[in-house]
């Protein structure tokens, strides 16, 4: 059985146990040594199979490697899902919750789980469909929360797929590691609340019907 997922699937794929332990002890190697310093070998060998038994679950380590960063991305969804449904919250605020726990995410795993971090770079750099499948789920939850604030009544939009791409960009810069040493968490995340008001006041103009001429 292959455990890898089909390169359009945004889901982690449930293996059979002994590819969940190839996963898991693949997972400790990176983590500890990094992929460049990870041999298939090695993993093999955590596992007690030969490296040719290895390659019948995983054609290649990118390949493990992939299974393991869509495990871990499959965590950061369900998180920005549970920050983004919270009960209670205004359309603002979800928003903001959504975003803020994005950049609470991207921080941490870079500043905690170096290795971890890396090793999503280098999934990007190899398998380019991988990072489209995952702006395209992160968009979703995005557009989830402004279809909901439309039928609420707070916000006016033309075309919410269109919107939730839209803040993707704007919001990119807390994504992006070149500002993780910049300052601490709690700096960051004052200033993406102060584009996040921008943002609003976009959102309130146009709700209250003004629209800026060309």
């Amino acid at each position: 059985m292959n455990a890898s997922a089909s390169p359009g699937d945004t889901s982690t794929p449930v293996p059979d146990k002994t590819a969940e332990a190839i996963l898991d002890a693949a997972s400790r190697r990176f983590l500890h040594y990094g992929y460049g310093k990870t041999t298939m070998s090695e993993i093999a060998g955590d596992c007690n199979m030969s490296p040719g038994n290895l390659y019948r679950y995983f054609p290649s380590k990118l390949d493990i490697a992939e299974a393991f960063v869509r495990r871990l991305r499959s965590d950061h969804l369900e998180e920005l899902r549970k920050a983004a449904a919270a009960p209670g919250l205004s359309t603002a605020d979800r928003l903001g919750a959504y975003f803020r726990t994005k950049l609470k995410l991207a921080y941490h795993r870079y500043h905690d789980r170096p290795k971890a971090y890396e090793l999503s770079q280098e999934i990007l750099k190899e398998r380019i469909s991988f990072a489209s499948e995952w702006e395209a789920a992160e968009a979703m939850i995005i557009e989830d929360i402004l279809n909901r604030g439309a039928e609420a009544g707070d916000l006016i939009l033309q075309n919410p797929t269109r919107t939730a791409r839209l803040l993707q960009d704007v919001f990119f810069r807390f994504t992006s590691s070149a500002i993780f040493f910049e300052g601490d968490f709690d700096g960051l995340a004052s200033e993406l609340d102060e584009v996040m008001e921008l943002v609003l006041d976009g959102f309130a103009w146009r709700h209250a019907g003004f629209v800026r001429e060309a």
